[in-house]
């Protein structure tokens, strides 16, 4: 079944099965194309790193194809490539993924690659060096680009002593301290089949396919998980600000606070807010219309409390690029648009072109099974249920123009928040 055939109608017709050994399987049959798209995404990532061994994850996730006890990284390489698929590993803040791509005759192949990287990866000492060399690398290349640079600082500031205050990379230090065995580590801890879901879809059978997936993976052996605990972020009570000077040809913005978790009952909300104030992929929003267009302040400006979501509290972020002398200028916008939203009521047209703009591009997160596939891990992990593809469009249509004036008051603050600015701050007025 197409997306696009689907229509967002009516749900996807989702098979979910769980293994003797607690792993979560989620099936949806597409025969359209005769591709399988698989998703193995390990429930832990960057947030779990202790402070000491930050990097540790995604050093972790990025060595899973270079070498297990069955295969080279070149060995893995040429298996997949012979048959014209994919196979990759990466990770983020949340979750570690190995995702694989394969024509439906190759499936046995596809499943049995995915399997040796989750459960026989053995971080070959001279790839866990190369990788060192590389996170190095990306990190001092980062810490030349302004942008990066006053993200870095943002969050430090916003999230204090939550692991978020961190880049997910590491720092250059603990990187630099970083061993094999601390993969290990990380892999024996985390990498449990009762802590996995697996979603696949394509051109199978679901009667066919569940068989080789426990051939695959069923006798990998579940083990009990202790997660670490951190507090909760809190939002802040006061203005926090930060200044770095750099050279660069414009001041990069950033003024915010913290923002909400995925599973707020309020994101849909907040999300079409989000859409008037700052502003989507062909939008123009208020931010961007006041003080890009009319006052010719900024290329880029833009504002969102639901970008980041997620199952920690995310950041509401507005940020302006800007020229040295127009700081002041800038700043002042940003914060009396906010003001201005929770202040006085957006419009019945505002308010209809944003619902507009994100139920007319909702459909385009569904063209393809990778992206099935990805949603269905984000539906199973955030409760979103898979019906999802039905409610989000009313979530969105019940909006009303006391949902945003409500959301705005009780989720934006114009008074306490972050402010970090970066670039030439010798011309700054």
């Amino acid at each position: 079944m197409k997306p696009t055939e689907l229509g967002l109608r009516r749900a996807f017709d989702v098979h979910s099965h769980v293994l003797g050994n607690g792993l979560k399987v989620l099936l949806v049959e597409n025969p359209s194309i005769p591709t399988v798209s698989m998703n193995a995404s390990v429930l832990a990532g960057a947030r779990y790193d202790p402070e000491s061994k930050a990097g540790q994850a995604i050093m972790a996730s990025r060595l899973l194809d270079e070498g297990t006890e069955t295969r080279s990284s070149f060995e893995i390489a040429d298996a997949i490539e012979s048959v014209g698929g994919a196979i990759e590993a990466d990770g983020s803040f949340e979750r570690l993924v190995v995702s694989a791509g394969v024509l439906n005759k190759d499936i046995g192949l596809g499943l049995e690659l995915l399997s040796d990287l989750l459960i026989r990866p053995v971080f070959p000492q001279e790839y866990v060096d190369k990788e060192k060399e590389r996170t190095l690398a990306e990190i001092v290349s980062a810490q030349d680009r302004p942008q990066v640079v006053a993200g870095w600082a943002f969050n430090e500031l916003v999230y204090q002593d939550h692991p978020l205050h961190r880049p997910a990379h590491g720092y250059p230090e603990t990187v630099e301290r970083l061993e094999r065995n601390d993969l290990f580590e990380f892999h024996k801890k985390y990498f449990l089949p009762n802590n996995v879901i697996l979603s696949v879809v394509g051109d199978f059978r679901v009667s066919e396919l569940l068989p080789k997936i426990e051939d695959a993976l069923g006798s990998w052996r579940a083990r009990p998980i202790v997660f670490p605990t951190y507090p909760e972020p809190v939002r802040q009570s006061g203005k926090r600000t930060k200044f770095i000077q750099m050279p660069a040809q414009q001041l990069n913005i950033y003024l915010g606070h913290l923002g909400v978790k995925r599973t707020n009952p309020d994101y849909y909300a907040l999300q079409v807010l989000d859409t008037i104030l700052g502003g989507g992929a062909g939008f123009t929003a208020r931010i961007p219309q006041r003080l890009r267009d009319e006052l010719g302040l900024a290329y880029t400006t833009f504002a969102s409390i639901t970008m980041t979501a997620g199952l920690d509290p995310g950041r509401f972020v507005a940020f302006i690029g800007t020229s040295p002398e127009n700081m002041k200028l800038a700043t002042e916008g940003l914060v009396n648009e906010i003001r201005r939203i929770t202040e006085e009521p957006v419009t019945a047209q505002e308010l209809q072109d944003a619902k507009d703009y994100l139920t007319g591009s909702f459909v385009f997160a569904f063209e393809a099974s990778p992206q099935i596939a990805r949603f269905l891990i984000h539906a199973e992990v955030y409760g979103l249920g898979f019906d999802y593809v039905e409610k989000y469009l009313e979530y969105i249509r019940r909006v009303t123009i006391e949902d945003i004036s409500r959301v705005a008051k009780m989720y934006l603050d114009s008074e306490n928040y972050t402010l970090v600015v970066v670039g030439p701050l010798d011309g700054a007025q």
